[in-house]
């Protein structure tokens, strides 16, 4: 994810330290996080193993990173 104003930079920095703390470590190094739009996360996943395995969990997904950072009002997650 990358941001040009400083506003993007911190939302970037807050969502990557979120989804880590969500997922842990070992999933986070093969999750990339591509960009968050209107509630909407996408994450690239590093094989289709991985995008499975996080398609099953997503809606838990969704709560543990709500319950974390109210203000990002993740809706969807699509994993790529």
């Amino acid at each position: 994810m990358k941001g040009s104003s400083l506003q993007e930079i911190n939302t970037t920095i807050n969502i990557e330290q979120t989804w880590c703390a969500v997922v842990g470590k070992t999933i986070s190094n093969n999750t990339e996080i591509v960009y968050l739009k209107k509630g909407v996360l996408t994450i690239k996943a590093s094989n289709p193993i991985w995008r499975n395995e996080l398609s099953l969990q997503k809606k838990g997904l969704i709560d543990k990173i709500n319950n974390i950072e109210t203000r990002f009002n993740i809706k969807e997650i699509i994993f790529r």
